[in-house]
């Protein structure tokens, strides 16, 4: 008598509740990319800053909805480039930011020993008006 196979009887369990894992996965994802975006910023917290000006923003909505946003600044006697990216739960939330930010002048941190690296902080962008507070 053939002994059933472990992984397909686990499957067969577990398949309808294969939604919940997807939701509590991109959960886990969400707060992990904001948790490294504190840790960033904190690094940061000492760079110099500078103004950059926002170049072009992209809504994508592979995954939930996100927005690109990609800056220039003035570093070390060259232009330098960034991008930033956040995470919206709305499709229209994310074209709203993107909207709102579109062009406009923003504090830029950068690394004095390696300038490429760049952070917009959250905090400037809310005292800025473009995002709410959490």
């Amino acid at each position: 008598m053939p002994v059933p196979h472990i992984w397909h009887e686990f499957f067969r369990y577990i398949a309808p509740f294969q939604h919940l894992f997807y939701f509590a996965f991109g959960g886990v994802a969400i707060a992990l990319r904001r948790y490294w975006q504190k840790i960033r910023e904190n690094r940061a917290a000492g760079w110099p800053s500078v103004n950059g000006v926002v170049q072009t923003t992209t809504v994508r909505t592979q995954n939930g909805s996100w927005v690109e946003v990609q800056y220039r600044f003035y570093a070390l006697q060259e232009y330098r480039y960034g991008k930033y990216r956040r995470h919206f739960r709305k499709k229209a939330q994310a074209e709203e930011f993107a909207e709102a930010i579109r062009g406009r002048s923003l504090q830029v941190r950068y690394r004095e020993d390696n300038p490429n690296v760049s952070v917009i902080m959250e905090r400037e962008l809310e005292l800025a008006g473009i995002l709410q507070p959490r």
